[in-house]
């Protein structure tokens, strides 16, 4: 007796358009999921940042006060009324994990990023600026101060992000 084998009536294996189809699956569900990725990287950047800035404006803003009652820590002494930083200098602060100012950057370090400050590792930076509002007849001038946390710190300035806080003070 012979044995009885079962014939298939379609081919084995997969087509050219099986194959194209799953490739251009492929290669459009990849680099998404590669962008997701990167975009949690930054969410999550951008949320210790935020959550972070709620020491270190409040940290910002007691420099520029012992700045004006000159005995700043790390700024120039200024007075009131007077517009900060000086030309040519730029007011920025180093901020480690804890939220805690490390130390004053130069204008060099700002620009370029920084990784690591008095060996501490530094997070986020903290610039601080001012600009003389027109002041209206018999009120009190008045400065427009911006705090701007840039984070990665790592990062050269032109690549950062940033959270900005305003204000105003005499």
């Amino acid at each position: 007796m012979k044995p009885h084998f079962c014939q298939r009536s379609f081919p084995r294996g997969v087509s050219l358009i099986e194959a194209m189809i799953a490739i251009g699956v492929l290669a459009v569900a990849i680099p998404l999921v590669f962008a997701a990725l990167a975009e949690s990287g930054n969410s999550g950047l951008a949320s210790q940042a935020e959550t972070r800035s709620t020491w270190m404006v409040p940290a910002c803003m007691d420099e520029i006060r012992a700045s004006r009652d000159g005995r700043p820590r790390f700024f120039t002494a200024t007075t009131t009324g007077q517009a900060f930083p000086p030309a040519g200098e730029v007011w920025a602060l180093a901020f480690g994990s804890d939220g805690k100012p490390i130390g004053k950057l130069s204008k060099a370090l700002y620009e370029k990023g920084v990784r690591e400050l008095d060996g501490t590792s530094v997070r986020c930076i903290a610039s601080v600026t001012s600009s003389e509002l027109p002041a209206k007849a018999g009120s009190i001038p008045m400065l427009q101060v911006g705090i701007f946390l840039e984070y990665p710190a790592a990062s050269p300035q032109v690549k950062r992000r940033k959270i900005d806080f305003h204000t105003r003070i005499p």
